[in-house]
């Protein structure tokens, strides 16, 4: 891919605190998603706030005084494999960790930045129980071999792999968390997050009453059982689980 291709870009941000874990890190969003959640706060922004830029223009448009990492996020990054690459290389040129964001859906792709030493850390989002996934998402293609694949993959290679799933009341279950931490079990750290139904894109699921701090705890808990570290994210907190 040449510097002059075009990305199709839903946000930038220069900096941030809390992407990835113990670094400063600017965020690239890039737009669309091959699934639709229903509590996905930025799924108008992904697929209709659209900006094309080269990845030089977004480097460029960037104030990276703070900024110690890159965070390649979306909507679903990898459906733009090749503006995922383009943006990893200018910043391992700079000197930069990276980070993606992913659904798991295109093992191929963290293979390719493994194998060219473009990713160092990986966050996947499994939705739900893999029997639940097409109600949550829409997603109706293979997905948990897909996943496993990357974790094994990053594994290998030393990449940190983080598994995360935000539990959506009434559409999952303790047994959604159960057989999400027995698949992801080589995962180095494992977030249960918390559902925020005010900002939902699904109208239907801004009614539903979000889980409490402690209901999350005993999911934590639960999963801790198969997985070393866990830990769960509200609102306004995150809290290891020991």
């Amino acid at each position: 891919m040449g510097t002059g291709e075009i990305l199709k870009i839903s946000g930038i941000v220069d900096l941030s605190t809390i992407d990835y874990p113990n670094h400063a890190s600017a965020i690239v969003f890039l737009s669309g998603c091959n699934m639709k959640c229903g509590y996905c706060q930025n799924y108008e922004t992904i697929t209709t706030n659209i900006s094309e830029m080269t990845a030089e223009e977004v480097f460029n448009s960037m104030d990276l005084m703070f900024a110690e990492s890159l965070v390649i996020s979306g909507g679903e990054p990898t459906l733009q494999p090749e503006a995922v690459l383009e943006l990893a290389k200018l910043a391992k040129e700079k000197g930069f960790p990276v980070k993606l964001d992913t659904n798991g859906t295109n093992p191929d792709l963290v293979e390719k930045l493994i194998s060219d030493k473009l990713l160092d850390y990986i966050a996947i989002d499994v939705k739900a129980g893999f029997d639940n996934y097409e109600k949550i998402t829409g997603y109706k293609k293979e997905i948990k071999e897909n996943i496993l694949k990357i974790i094994d993959t990053c594994k290998k290679a030393g990449v940190t792999v983080e598994c995360r799933t935000t539990f959506i009341p009434e559409l999952m279950d303790e047994s959604d968390i159960e057989e999400i931490a027995k698949t992801v079990k080589d995962c180095d750290l494992y977030t249960i997050q918390q559902f925020d139904e005010e900002h939902s894109y699904d109208e239907e699921l801004t009614k539903l009453k979000s889980i409490t701090e402690d209901e999350l705890i005993a999911l934590g808990k639960l999963a801790k059982q198969y997985i070393e570290n866990v830990k769960i994210k509200t609102l306004s907190s995150e809290i290891p689980i020991n």
